[in-house]
């Protein structure tokens, strides 16, 4: 009798699995499509220090009250979202958390030289990547450094994103002269990567994964020399990127 008991327990057990993973994957599906990135988006999920978190994991922090901030490209169906930490508010980014080999997020952001701009467009080139912000005394000078590799490197793509609005970022590029694609309103791109100091710095190799960070870097005094730091960093970033 109680072995006839057991097999009967043990069978609904089994019977109830697939309708639990059937139940989180409506689930999965209804939240999918409030993001309105077609009916297959690709979805990946991070916790608020950055580690990778399935939909499960995922829903059941937002039903304890969470916030996330969530960077997106709609054409390519894509998005990562992450969670935030207690309390945090939009433009109060987590801990950087993007490493070697991390694919980079998807985007898609307004361009001060018109249009938008994604992840996307970057393909195929190394893409060097500076966060800035206008008011921030080492973005300002590391704009000189910044044009100088530029024009040294034709073969790769050169993009500088901000959290603030056009003007502010026109206002940087008519001030300081900088040279690069300007990219703006990136704050969910900069909350999701856990950008929040500042320069920031990321080589993105040609199959759109990071090749290597800086974070809030700092170039030696004399200007001379910076050319050469940077150099020597893009280097040994690609370096390693290729040899993964």
């Amino acid at each position: 009798m109680r072995r006839t008991v057991l097999l009967g327990c043990l069978l609904t057990l089994a019977l109830m699995a697939p309708l639990h993973a059937a139940s989180a994957d409506d689930g999965e599906q209804r939240f999918a499509a409030s993001l309105h990135l077609g009916a297959s988006p690709q979805l990946r999920y991070l916790d608020a220090a950055g580690k990778p978190l399935d939909y499960p994991a995922f829903a059941q922090q937002l039903g304890e009250g969470r916030s996330f901030s969530i960077t997106k490209d709609s054409q390519a169906h894509a998005a990562l979202l992450r969670l935030r930490a207690p309390g945090a508010t939009e433009g109060q980014p987590g801990r950087f958390s993007f490493k070697r080999g991390d694919a980079f997020p998807p985007f898609e952001l307004p361009s001060l030289q018109g249009g938008v701009r994604r992840l996307s467009d970057f393909n195929g080139r190394y893409t060097l990547v500076s966060f800035f912000f206008a008011d921030c005394a080492p973005c300002i000078a590391e704009v000189p450094t910044l044009n100088a590799y530029a024009r040294e490197h034709g073969d790769m793509n050169f993009v500088a994103i901000t959290y603030e609005d056009a003007a502010t970022a026109q206002r940087f590029v008519s001030e300081r002269g900088l040279t690069w694609r300007v990219l703006h309103d990136g704050t969910a791109l900069t909350d999701t990567i856990g950008v929040g100091i500042y320069p920031t710095l990321m080589l993105i190799d040609p199959s759109g994964h990071v090749a290597g960070a800086a974070v809030g870097m700092s170039m030696r005094d004399e200007p001379s020399k910076r050319l050469t730091d940077l150099t020597i960093w893009v280097e040994q970033w690609k370096a390693t990127s290729t040899s993964r």
